[in-house]
């Protein structure tokens, strides 16, 4: 069935309304990985002294960080505290193996490829020229302005902190699209460096795979690891779930867009970062959201949401972040979204819908 969306600024719409939040109990911790901060042989290898890093969710009730030992854990105080992550010294009877973390009398351990190896204090570089120890992506599928920006965590054996070089590589066409500083860097301790996604001339950088390099700034070399690869892209699709396509542009009689079926409740994510131009209620599109995407000259639209989208107009959204779920609010068929893309000026600024947005679609589909 195909139902025509038409909305004039302004004409019959009513602002969304805001609910309310509460106050729960603390969630059990849970730990996604491990990784040494100073005094370090490796992203992963540490001795007795050093200090190490774990992450997860619902952290900041733990009080004590156990590590394999002899014949059963050795413990050791958790400090610097957060709700994402805390740190612990490596006891001297520590051995190799997974990492516990305690919090309101519930453990969480590290995944079982997340180890922590330790090694004899001798392993630890302390002198010489700059050496990169290890280098890894993170996350390793990226999006321009994401929630998770491209980065690199590194280290690097020497014996003074030092201005170190990092180049982003196009590895289709092995050429340098930007090459950055990372100022007074410390060595045999872990560093963590983000790139925002442009390019040298401040456009975003094309989809594609890349990689970081590492190296001195004064060498002017820098290297790149197996573990430094990362996917790039500029958008992301609206939704990871079950989908399929319904009533595409030009099906109806004022239909400017693209409907994507899902199961009513799927979370929808903004297909690129940038600010909340309108968060509304009509007759037609049902709680609707219309984002001014960054670095495009294009504006989004998300129609048929469930409920009211949470953010409120002029919020920052990233891409990727959750903005609603799929709905029938409206005079909508079925559980689904409807979808458009307005060029430049933007929506009902004086620019048009394109008729390109199912091909659109279709691409980010492909890699999200």
């Amino acid at each position: 069935m195909v139902v025509a969306i038409s909305i004039a600024a302004g004409a019959g719409v009513a602002s969304a309304s805001r609910g309310g939040g509460g106050v729960g109990t603390p969630g059990s911790p849970r730990l996604s990985d491990v990784v040494c901060l100073q005094r370090c042989a490796g992203l992963r290898v540490a001795a007795p002294g050093s200090r190490v890093q774990l992450s997860g969710r619902n952290l900041d009730g733990v009080t004590k960080v156990e590590f394999a030992g002899g014949a059963g854990h050795v413990s050791a105080a958790a400090d610097s505290v957060t709700p994402t992550s805390a740190e612990a010294t490596v006891p001297a009877a520590a051995k190799t193996g997974r990492l516990k973390a305690l919090a309101y009398g519930v453990a969480a351990r590290t995944p079982r490829r997340k180890r922590l190896e330790i090694v004899p204090p001798a392993r630890i570089p302390d002198s010489g020229d700059f050496q990169l120890s290890s280098a890894e992506a993170h996350p390793h599928r990226t999006y321009y302005d994401g929630l998770r920006p491209p980065g690199v965590q590194y280290l690097f054996a020497g014996a003074a902190v030092t201005d170190v070089r990092i180049e982003v590589v196009d590895l289709t066409t092995e050429t340098v699209v930007s090459t950055l500083v990372d100022p007074a860097a410390a060595p045999n301790a872990l560093n963590d460096f983000t790139w925002d996604g442009l390019l040298q001339d401040g456009r975003p950088a094309p989809d594609g795979d890349y990689a970081f390099r590492i190296g001195s700034a004064a060498a002017g070399t820098a290297t790149a690891t197996s573990d430094s690869d990362f996917t790039y892209h500029q958008f992301r699709f609206p939704i990871n779930a079950r989908h399929s396509y319904g009533d595409g542009y030009g099906a109806g009689r004022g239909h400017q867009g693209q409907d994507v079926f899902a199961r009513c409740g799927t979370k929808l994510r903004a297909v690129r970062g940038g600010r909340v131009q309108m968060n509304k209620v009509q007759s037609a599109a049902g709680n609707y959201l219309v984002i001014d995407g960054k670095r495009t000259k294009k504006d989004y639209m998300y129609a048929h949401l469930l409920t009211p989208s949470p953010l409120e107009q002029g919020a920052r959204v990233h891409t990727g972040q959750a903005i609603g779920q799929v709905g029938q609010t409206g005079n909508a068929s079925g559980c689904h979204l409807h979808f458009e893309v307005w060029s430049s000026p933007g929506w009902y600024e004086g620019g048009h819908a394109l008729p390109s947005v199912r091909r659109l679609l279709d691409t980010w589909d492909a890699w999200s």
